[in-house]
């Protein structure tokens, strides 16, 4: 009688030999073992935005005072309107505050009033949506206003309290925003809170409309001078 471990152990040993044999041959003749490709993973990049901006824009300006003097037969309330133009140049630290400094002069179509103004402002911000924001101004401002007509010259000048609101909307889009912080196609930039595109993360050109107070009954003749500036931003 046969032993049949015996010969299953020779078919064993035979099949371990065949396949040895078979992938001996295929490495000599040059196969080669593919491992599966890994996926790559983008690494986020911590990203610095550039908070500053500039704007540039054309203002109307409304001044009003009494008159009761220097060519004035009686006591009467005084009332011009000019144009100009305004600079504007801002920080903001994210999208809900900001500061701005603004200058500007209105002296176009005067009948007696050229104003001069510059000063620096807190600016507070509420985001509406992906494009809009409104934001508020409250600071010190530098006021100049002459008086230059045929019965009337005067200067009169007031350091204080400035205030305004104002509406700004940006042009490019929150995508276009992202996009442009990244140095490669591939890039993920990586920023201080999630990306809104608003405030500091706020990039390429924008419009805007505020009023702004500049004066408030000041002075004896009791000044009163206000602004709307509208125009064009440029956020870095």
């Amino acid at each position: 009688m046969k032993d049949k471990g015996g010969v299953n152990m020779k078919k064993a040993i035979s099949i371990i030999a065949l396949g040895t044999l078979l992938a001996t041959n295929s490495l000599l003749a040059g196969g080669n073992i593919v491992a599966p490709a890994a996926e790559v993973v983008a690494v986020p990049v911590q990203t610095d935005t550039d908070p500053f901006y500039i704007g540039i824009g054309v203002i109307w300006a409304g001044v009003s005072r009494d008159c009761f003097e220097r060519g004035c037969t009686e006591t009467i309330r005084l009332k011009d309107s000019t144009w100009g133009g305004i600079v504007r140049v801002g920080y903001d630290f994210n999208q809900y505050i900001g500061i701005e400094g603004r200058a500007l002069k209105a002296t176009i179509d005067s009948d007696w009033a050229e104003t001069t103004h510059y000063g620096i402002f807190l600016k507070p911000m509420m985001p509406v949506g992906e494009q809009v924001n409104i934001y508020g101004l409250l600071g010190w401002g530098h006021t100049k206003v002459v008086t230059d007509s045929t019965s009337l010259q005067d200067e009169f000048t007031h350091n204080g309290f400035s205030y305004g609101i104002g509406l700004e909307y940006d042009l490019s889009s929150k995508k276009d925003d992202y996009d442009s912080y990244k140095k490669n196609p591939d890039d993920v930039p990586a920023f201080d809170r999630p990306f809104d595109g608003q405030g500091d993360q706020e990039v390429g050109w924008g419009l805007w409309i505020d009023y702004q107070n500049l004066m408030n009954n000041e002075g004896p003749e009791k000044y009163k001078t206000n602004i709307v500036s509208f125009g064009v931003t440029y956020d870095f």
